[in-house]
């Protein structure tokens, strides 16, 4: 929401002056970034974990010296989520918070499911009485809505927000009823709207865990992803055209980022969503309410470089290895290599310890057909099963002929008998 640590001059303002507007943007900008790499590479005090803190629903306390691996933030509320929903490590996931910008989001969401790119919207005067974090709209402006949603995402503005709500609804209170259903439709259970744009009010509240939800659904969405990784945006045309930069500061300075929204109110405190992908795993970094606009985005930074650091690929199996031997019972002692149907790759955390595997085969009856399922094998880490794989047959087996089955047949008499 309101960034009292920056500065900028906007769309229409009678005081423009192009040069140091642009270049206490671009100051404030390095400035930020540069204390965030600073803090990457500088000691920097330890931040205790709390007892509450949870690594994969476990808590630190129970963890034993595992949960001195946990990682060093000092945020209120967050969650480190990956891209399939699993929480990797929290801190009151589930507590009830204000959410300041963070509900541009959802905001967004709601125009992107509701309206195109390309239409008009109509800048009024009512989409101006917000106040705080603006883009500098003026009454009668006329913008595309893709210029509306990187105004409202890129540089947090309560009027693009606004002006949005009131375009796509009819007014706020209609577009703020949308959003409450699309929560429910997410399972946002936590999460209650009361505005489009993230100002303090009673009863706008959300939880880490449902925004780290709400953004992996947000990033979904290609339009929204490709704005929220813009470092800066270009919003109007002629005199109106003005550049915004973006006011998350880990878009360039982190490897792999991909977005999201920043957010700020002093109910809230200073609070970011981070997301970043590397080696195909996708991570999302909830940090809610830190003293400091600078803290937010190192307690981002060290949740993705804890997650990546700790959660990886891990081949377990690779196609055509023999792992177990599948009965033909057909046949006398006669079995068909099980072996893996295809490589199997997924993400662990190695902080669960070891990981442990069982393979499940049953006999088969011939004929047997090379790729023909023959069983199961099954993967476990800390009591959880991470990865179920089939398995098959390496090869044919053909149906035994007549005297074949004769000769079988006495055989397994005889051993009835006298075994």
């Amino acid at each position: 929401m309101r960034s009292p640590s920056s500065a900028s001059i906007g769309i229409g303002n009678p005081a423009h002056k192009p040069r140091s507007t642009a270049l206490l943007r671009r100051l404030s900008t390095f400035l930020l970034a540069l204390t965030m790499w600073s803090s990457a590479v500088a000691p920097t005090a330890v931040a205790a974990s709390r007892p509450s803190d949870a690594v994969d629903g476990v808590r630190i306390s129970e963890l034993g010296p595992i949960g001195e691996a946990t990682p060093d933030v000092d945020m209120r509320a967050g969650v480190l989520m990956d891209g399939e929903g699993r929480v990797l490590w929290s801190r009151q996931p589930d507590a009830r918070r204000a959410m300041a910008s963070l509900t541009k989001i959802m905001t967004a969401v709601i125009a992107l499911e509701s309206s195109s790119l390309t239409e008009t919207v109509d800048v009024t005067a009512a989409a101006l009485r917000v106040g705080e974090s603006t883009s500098f709209l003026r009454g009668g402006d006329r913008l595309t809505m893709e210029d509306m949603l990187e105004a409202l995402l890129v540089k947090s503005g309560n009027d693009a927000a606004q002006a949005v709500a009131i375009h796509v609804a009819g007014s706020s209170d209609a577009f703020v009823d949308r959003m409450n259903v699309k929560a429910s439709s997410l399972g946002l259970s936590d999460t209650h709207f009361t505005n489009a744009h993230g100002l303090d009010a009673p009863g706008h509240k959300t939880s880490a865990r449902d925004l780290a939800v709400l953004s992996r659904y947000a990033m979904s969405k290609p339009a929204f992803r490709s704005i929220v990784g813009m470092k800066q945006v270009t919003i109007g045309k002629g005199k109106r055209k003005e550049t915004l930069p973006n006011t998350n500061v880990l878009i360039n300075n982190y490897q792999g980022v991909t977005g999201i929204k920043t957010g700020y109110t002093s109910n809230a405190g200073y609070s970011v969503v981070g997301s970043a992908e590397r080696n195909d795993i996708s991570l999302y970094a909830v940090v809610l309410g830190t003293k400091t606009e600078s803290s937010r985005f190192r307690d981002a930074r060290e949740l993705l470089d804890w997650g990546f650091a700790h959660y990886r690929p891990q081949s377990l199996a690779t196609s055509g290895s023999i792992l177990a031997e599948a009965p033909v019972s057909d046949y006398l002692d006669v079995t068909v290599p099980a072996i893996v149907a295809a490589d199997a790759t997924v993400p662990v955390l190695d902080l669960n310890g070891p990981i442990t595997r069982s393979v499940t085969v049953a006999p088969v009856k011939a004929p047997v057909v090379a790729g023909q399922s023959v069983g199961v094998a099954t993967f476990t880490q800390a009591g959880r099963q991470i990865a179920s794989i089939p398995l098959v047959a390496k090869n044919d087996v053909r149906k035994p002929n007549p005297l074949h089955r004769i000769w079988i047949g006495i055989v397994r008499v005889w051993r009835a008998v006298f075994n």
